[in-house]
This record gives structure tokens, C-alpha cells and sequence, in this order.
């Protein structure tokens, strides 16, 4: 697939911006919905009257998702006082973002929605949030899988039928959890949809995973699974030998807590030639002294039967606090030790 472009909207795009919203909306609520209701919102919500208002509100956004050139998705935020609910100045809200059915399931929906943390990181608002109809069970599911979690609900109208949006908000981190990181001779770099074949080409030796929850990770489609969370983590990171440049295996932070003021740190593989050198522990210590920086402890959730990494974790201090059942991304549950380091 070609590169999908985010581009924001401007005044001479209204149009353009009117066919889209109607189309996206029509297509996502009218089997759902009476014609006339529907006819209803389209005609006063898609209005170039209305739409030429909101593109001139400085504290609203409106951007599209574009193939070739083809408008295939549209983000709209709202900050400050244009919010529609909280009014909250450190708030932002996703009003929208919708895309033409013919490109669900290829990553638009979650390309705006990175445009639009990326826009709420650069005004360094403290939570995203937005409105969704109970019933669009897509939807909720890739909110929550963004992170996102239920705080209130709210009456939608749609013509004269009243319809419940459940409220959903995720706080933004104030950390960098996906930096370089670097030693003389070990380069972390975060992992990016282009390193699948070479990170897989590390993972894909069976004797990896004999320890782990999950020892059919060395299979390429149960390594797709892993590589998804990877990428939607945030946090993860390649992590390569400098002296000859190579793959040599994968970690990551996540989870980030920041009340709490902890993380975790996981999902960390070595291809099988990097053991018994040190590396693991120079990667650690190095992930430690730069997130200790911003948290007061940091967890490891380490599979009962992976005693290699718990022998690993505790000469680095750690101390185990408990047993839990952990469901890694995509993955079913499976008994884990939990460790902890806490900050000198």
C-alpha cells in the first residue's frame, strides 16, 4: 500500500470536507438509523454553513487522510472553549475521525489518531478524550486498545432519537518513553512497521523462546502478533550491535503509570549468539538510568518458567513481589512473577 498522507484542511477544501464527513458518517450510522433522522443531521451537521464556522474556530482542527491524493479519512479536534463537553484548557478532544469503509482495516483510523496524540504531545494538554455511541463496538474496541478508558456517559442526538455516547479519556505521558538510547557498543533505536523481516530474522530461532509464555513466538504469524504490540506499545525498541550493525533482539517500555510514578520494562528477546556476553545487563542498566530519571520504580513481569531472566533480573536488584496471571498483547494469560527496582 502507498504512503498515507495527514494533511490539515484549510477554507478552499470545504467541499471536499462536507463529501467526506457525509459519506463516512452515512456509512457508519445509517443502517442504524431512520432515513429521516439521518437526512436530519446531515443536512444541519455537514452544512457548508456549519463547517465554514468550525474551520474558522482557531481552537478546532480538521485534517484528512489522503492515498494518492484520494481523501480517504478525516480527523476533527477541539481544544479549550470549542470542546463540546469538558472545556478543559489541558484537555484536548477527538471529535472525529472516521474513514471510507473500502480502507477499514488498513491502518487509517490509527494514523489520524496518531496525528492527533502527536498534536496534544506539541500543546502538552494533560488527557485526550472523546464521545462514543455505546453501540459502536469497533470503535470502543480501538479506543481501548489505544489506551483509552470509560469515565462518564452523555446524550447524543440524532434527529429527534436520543442516543448514549460512552465518554472515554487517556492521559498523556509527559515522558518520552521511545528515546535513542545508546553505549559505546549497543544501540537502542525504536522500532518502526519497516524492521518486521529484520527483527523476525533475530526472533525466528526456536531456542529463543524455550523459556518464555509464549515459545511459538519464533513462528512468523505468532511473531506478527508480538511485532503488532511493538509497534503500538510506543515504547519499544530494536536493539542492535554496533560492531557490525546488526538485529540482536528487542525490548520495551510500557504501561507507563504516572501517578504512580512507575513503568515496566519487557517483552525483551537476544538472538542466541548475544548470550553469556553481557549484553543484557548493559541494555537494563542502560533503559534504567534514563527512566529513572522520570519514574520511582519500574516492574518486570517474567514468566514463572523463565528462570534465565529471573536469575538475570535479580543480579540487577530486583526483588520479586508477587505471582500473577499476565495476558501479553494478543496472547492468553499465563502464570508470571512479577519484579520490581525501585530508584536509589
Amino acid at each position: 500500500m502507498d504512503t498515507i498522507v495527514v494533511t490539515q484542511v484549510s477554507n478552499s477544501e470545504i467541499q471536499e470536507l462536507q463529501k467526506i464527513g457525509r459519506q463516512t458518517f452515512s456509512e457508519t450510522f445509517s443502517s442504524v438509523n431512520s432515513d429521516e433522522n439521518m437526512i436530519k443531521y446531515l443536512d444541519e451537521g455537514f452544512s457548508v454553513e456549519k463547517l465554514s464556522a468550525e474551520l474558522a474556530d482557531k481552537n478546532a482542527q480538521f485534517y484528512f487522510a489522503k492515498l494518492n491524493n484520494e481523501i480517504i479519512g478525516y480527523l476533527k479536534l477541539n481544544f479549550g472553549e470549542s470542546q463540546t463537553e469538558l472545556k478543559d484548557d489541558k484537555a484536548l478532544e477527538i471529535e472525529r475521525i472516521y474513514v471510507i469503509n473500502a480502507f477499514h482495516g488498513k491502518k487509517v483510523g490509527q494514523i489520524l489518531y496518531d496525528k492527533a496524540l502527536e498534536i496534544a504531545k506539541e500543546k502538552k494538554v494533560n488527557y485526550v478524550w472523546l464521545g462514543v455511541w455505546e453501540n459502536n463496538e469497533r470503535a470502543i474496541k480501538f479506543y481501548k486498545k489505544n489506551g483509552f478508558a470509560e469515565f462518564d456517559k452523555h446524550i447524543f442526538k440524532l434527529g429527534n432519537d436520543e442516543q448514549t455516547d460512552i465518554m472515554m479519556k487517556k492521559s498523556i505521558s509527559s515522558i518520552d518513553i521511545q528515546p535513542m538510547l545508546e553505549t559505546e557498543t549497543i544501540l537502542l533505536t525504536p522500532v518502526q512497521e519497516k524492521d518486521f523481516e529484520s527483527l523476525y530474522t533475530a526472533a525466528s530461532d526456536p531456542k529463543i523462546w524455550e523459556q518464555h509464555p509464549n515459545k511459538d513466538r519464533w513462528k512468523k504469524e505468532i511473531f506478527k502478533t508480538f511485532f503488532e504490540g511493538a509497534i503500538q506499545s510506543k515504547g519499544a525498541f530494536l536493539i542492535i550491535d554496533k560492531n557490525n550493525n546488526s538485529v540482536i533482539g528487542s525490548t520495551r517500555f510500557y504501561d507507563y503509570n504516572e501517578p504512580e510514578k512507575s513503568i515496566q520494562i519487557g517483552y525483551t528477546f537476544y538472538t542466541t549468539q548475544s548470550w553469556g556476553k553481557g549484553i543484557n545487563s548493559l541494555v537494563k542498566t542502560l533503559m534504567l538510568n534514563y527512566i529513572f530519571d522520570f519514574v520511582s520504580k519500574v516492574y518486570f513481569q517474567i514468566g514463572a518458567e523463565n528462570i534465565r531472566s529471573q536469575i538475570a533480573i535479580s543480579r540487577l536488584g530486583a526483588v520479586k513481589i508477587s505471582e500473577q496471571e499476565v495476558s501479553y498483547f494478543g496472547e492468553k494469560p499465563t502464570l508470571n512473577f512479577l519484579y520490581e527496582i525501585n530508584k536509589n
